[in-house]
């Protein structure tokens, strides 16, 4: 887990927000508001038409039916924000210092994500991203029993 976690503002530009994640190198940034509370997550992939002509839509939907959400369209929306607060994800996953990597681990894959925010009392404290969680299981002790066979003795911690 990073505990120096580089987070930005809410009514910060986006273009703020990129310069960031450029000079330190990560694709996602914990977005806080003026009292460094969690309020979103803005990434690359909310960036990544940022400047790009319009992409066309795709077929018209049939009358009647339920309206699709097109994913093109919302990234091509947040690629058009001035500002941080309106690119970002709103819905953000974040767990707290005691939980478990498995269950981290779990999160991200079941909702796709790359990073998880971790929070103590609402104010950000670490991130933990899926580079972590692979250097946490490369990380397990594995000890032989009397049977010869290997026993894995999982010491999967956020610390």
């Amino acid at each position: 887990m990073t505990r120096n976690v580089i987070t930005v503002k809410k009514g910060a530009s986006v273009e703020e927000a990129m310069r960031l994640m450029a000079k330190h190198h990560i694709s996602g940034l914990p977005v806080v508001d003026v009292d460094d509370r969690l309020v979103g997550i803005i990434s690359e992939k909310d960036l990544l038409l940022r400047g790009m002509p319009a992409p066309s839509s795709g077929p018209a939907p049939l009358p009647f039916t339920e309206k699709i959400p097109d994913p093109v369209a919302e990234a091509a929306a947040r690629a058009s924000a001035v500002t941080v607060g309106e690119a970002m994800t709103r819905k953000v996953i974040a767990f707290q210092e005691k939980s478990s990597v498995a269950d981290i681990a779990r999160a991200m894959v079941e909702h796709n994500i790359n990073r998880v925010p971790i929070v103590r009392d609402g104010r950000v404290v670490g991130i933990i991203s899926r580079g972590d969680v692979i250097r946490s299981m490369a990380a397990l002790d594995f000890d032989d029993d009397e049977s010869g066979q290997s026993e894995e003795r999982p010491r999967l911690t956020l610390l």
